[in-house]
Order: C-alpha cells, then structure tokens, then sequence
C-alpha cells in the first residue's frame, strides 16, 4: 500500500504536468536546475562548477541524508530540503513544492545516484523545457536518459551527456 500512494501522487503529478517539452544543445541551455544526492557532492561541485564556466546559471538541490541531518556543509545556495519537509509518505511538504514551482529554468539535470521518491516527485512537478536523467524511472519523466553505468563515476557519466549534446544535429 506504500508503495501504491506514492505511484499514485507521482502519476497524478505527471498527468497534471503540462511543460513544454524542446531539446537544447548545451550551448542553447540558460539556466540548469541539477538535482542530486548529497553523497555525491564533491563530483556534482566539479559538474556545477564546468557549467559555470560555461556561462550557465545553476541551481541546486538535494535532500538532507538521514533524519539527523547532513555531515556535509554545503554553500548558501544549495536547496537542502530538510527532514521535516518530507511526509512519512515520503511526499513533500506544500511549502517545498510551491518553492520548487516558482522556479525558472530551461533545463533539468538528474545526477541523483540513489531511489528518492522525494526528488522524483519533484521531477514530476519540474517546469523544464528539457529534461535529463542518469537512472531509468518507473515514470516517463525524462526528455533524454545517458544511463550511469555501475562502474562510473559522476563525472564520467557528466563528459558523456556533454558529448552528446554537443554533437546532436
């Protein structure tokens, strides 16, 4: 039945999700919004950085690991959505998907590594143009899937996704 309510609320998201759906070359893309498991930091600092010098805005979020928080210290502007914002349904609280919804971004990045239905309610809430995973879902979330092979690391996985959009036509 968990499992259940959880499919429900992310179906039900997805079917109201009207976002227009436009493929952009790396060049073509404005502002990312990256979302990302906090275990993996440190490589996603380095991705976040790259796009940077790139000239792209960036905004990041995450989940805070574990219910006594984070060990890691991340900048003032990485959305850390906290504990108490996570339903025992492991549904958002309004608060975080109003914010969320108010966003504005041309592109979103998937570098999550680990099941999350948290962020995947999130993905199913995402106003992205263009939207790019790393992990097969259970839901059509994604515009574009460069899978995260076992044997990768992030920034592997990363150098793939820019060759890819750096040579489509």
């Amino acid at each position: 039945m968990f499992g259940f309510k959880v499919k429900k609320k992310i179906h039900a998201a997805l079917k109201s999700n009207e976002r227009t759906h436009i493929f952009h070359k790396l060049d073509d893309m404005k502002k990312i919004l990256i979302l990302f498991t906090g275990e993996d930091w440190n490589e996603v600092l380095q991705i976040s950085r790259d796009l940077k010098d790139k000239g792209k805005d960036i905004i990041l979020w995450t989940v805070q690991l574990g219910k006594n928080g984070d060990s890691l210290t991340y900048p003032p502007d990485v959305r850390v959505i906290g504990q108490k914002d996570i339903s025992k349904w492991l549904g958002l609280s309004s608060r975080v998907i109003d914010e969320f919804r108010k966003l504005s971004y041309d592109t979103l990045l998937d570098l999550t590594t680990k099941n999350d239905k948290s962020l995947l309610y999130l993905l199913a809430n995402n106003s992205a143009e263009f939207c790019i995973g790393i992990r097969e879902q259970d839901f059509k979330v994604y515009d574009l899937i460069i899978l995260k092979e076992e044997d990768s690391n992030l920034l592997e996985t990363y150098k793939q996704i820019k060759f890819y959009l750096n040579n489509i036509r």
